[in-house]
């Protein structure tokens, strides 16, 4: 399937405002996303990626920014398989952090029980 480089374009920057809405609501719902600034690392990661792929679109360089936009798409799902699997082991036992050595940073917040 063949896409028109602007119709790729609009959606990396649909995903950049999507992103950045994500990151707006994340910082109103502490519970929600155990470290903030990993998520926040992270999501601007993705968020610099879909931007330099619409710089390639931008300079006709429609092949990096092919190639920059699948990346952006598989970090986005890792990153959301990530925050869910997370999410799923701090509603079953958060407990389980407190074993892992240095995963309690990561994976709790001062909402979540560590022990």
């Amino acid at each position: 399937m063949n896409m028109n480089p602007k119709d790729l374009l609009m959606i990396d920057a649909t995903i950049i405002g999507g992103f950045l809405i994500l990151l707006t609501i994340s910082s109103f719902s502490p519970a929600e996303f155990p470290n903030r600034s990993m998520f926040v690392t992270i999501a601007v990661a993705i968020v610099i990626i879909f931007s330099l792929a619409c710089f390639n679109y931008l300079n006709d360089n429609d092949k990096r920014g092919i190639l920059l936009s699948k990346i952006g798409f598989l970090s986005i799902i890792i990153f959301m398989m990530f925050i869910g699997m997370v999410n799923i082991i701090n509603i079953i036992d958060p407990s389980v952090w407190s074993e892992v050595p240095g995963a309690a940073k990561i994976a709790t917040n001062n909402g979540t029980m560590s022990g």
